[in-house]
């Protein structure tokens, strides 16, 4: 009887796992932002990569313009800011900063964002006092700093952050000052 009571414990404790892990809403499981096939074809940037950026990715869209993702939490690739849902069904802590950069900037260089309203901007900050997500409206730049673009090719976008960010001074509801290097793959 012990044995048999004992046996049906750890079978019930067994499929509790596997409901748990079945039910798990999708937006609360992440993958890793990027692999090491993934970085074969960037170049090292000029300047050491930013310690708060896990991962990013770019996509070259069919009219020639560059989208650059970055991200503190690991991401599929070609996941975009406007993409993460909020949910109080997974507490998460992270951000996740989107550039759509016209194909005229597209190419290797300096973008300072002050000056540039055309680069559409996006981002989604989660944090444990609240979340939410905001993006460029109207003619008026989305983020600051600037946008140094090293390394442009069909595999990987390579550049350096230069106080690049929201400008929301709360880190909570605006996300990081991102200043360094940057890899990302495409997707």
């Amino acid at each position: 009887m012990i044995r048999r009571t004992l046996a049906l414990h750890l079978l019930v404790a067994a499929c509790g796992s596997l409901l748990a892990l079945a039910c798990d809403p999708p937006q609360c499981i992440e993958s890793p932002a990027t692999t090491p096939l993934d970085l074969a074809a960037c170049e090292t940037p000029p300047v050491a990569v930013d310690p708060q950026i896990a991962g990013a990715h770019a996509e070259w869209l069919e009219n020639g313009d560059l989208v650059i993702t970055w991200t503190s939490l690991g991401l599929e690739c070609g996941t975009r800011a406007e993409n993460v849902e909020l949910t109080s069904d997974c507490e998460r802590t992270g951000w996740v900063f989107t550039v759509e950069i016209p194909a005229a900037l597209a190419v290797a260089g300096t973008i300072d964002m002050d000056a540039h309203p055309e680069v559409v901007g996006t981002m989604t900050v989660m944090g444990p006092s609240g979340s939410g997500k905001t993006g460029t409206i109207g003619d008026e730049p989305f983020f600051t700093g600037q946008l140094e673009l090293t390394q442009l090719d069909a595999g990987c976008v390579t550049g350096v952050l230069h106080g690049f960010g929201s400008g929301i001074p709360d880190p909570t509801l605006g996300g990081p000052e991102l200043n360094g290097g940057f890899l990302a793959p495409t997707c």
